[in-house]
């Protein structure tokens, strides 16, 4: 293969794999957010929780709303826990990718680094054939 295509090749690799990264950084940061989501659904549980805890009597609107949000956070926590199963495998799937093209670039820089190896040897030894070639000189220094 011709050290230009290679070249091209290489560059191909190279947005490819900044595509790559930037995907990781998005399925990064949607973990992230399911972990947030989380954090504000166990909050408003805790919250639930602790007025019903408090002893304090409550409407039957009140229970029939707080039964509206279990059955609500529920359904929400089954929808992150999705998220986090789509983004986990997304990302699973980037990693493996990134490395798969890492690999390939790494084997184009190895072809291109033996090419530009031969094209030297390739001057160097029409340099060496280039050289006039002299007959030996007379022996005895007459």
């Amino acid at each position: 293969m011709k050290p230009r295509t290679m070249e091209r090749l290489d560059l191909l690799a190279a947005y490819a794999e900044r595509r790559l990264l930037d995907d990781i950084s998005r399925h990064q940061a949607a973990l992230a957010q399911v972990q947030a989501q989380r954090q504000v659904l166990a909050a408003y549980r805790s919250r639930l929780a602790q007025s019903w805890r408090g002893g304090a009597a409550v409407t039957a609107g009140q229970a029939r709303s707080a039964g509206h949000f279990v059955a609500a956070s529920q359904a929400a926590e089954t929808q992150i826990d999705h998220a986090e199963a789509r983004a986990r495998h997304a990302l699973a799937a980037a990693l493996e990718a990134l490395a798969a093209t890492q690999a390939r670039r790494q084997s184009l820089e190895d072809a291109l680094q033996k090419a530009a190896r031969a094209t030297e040897r390739g001057i160097e030894t029409r340099r060496e054939q280039a050289v006039p070639w002299r007959a030996p000189g007379p022996k005895g220094g007459a």
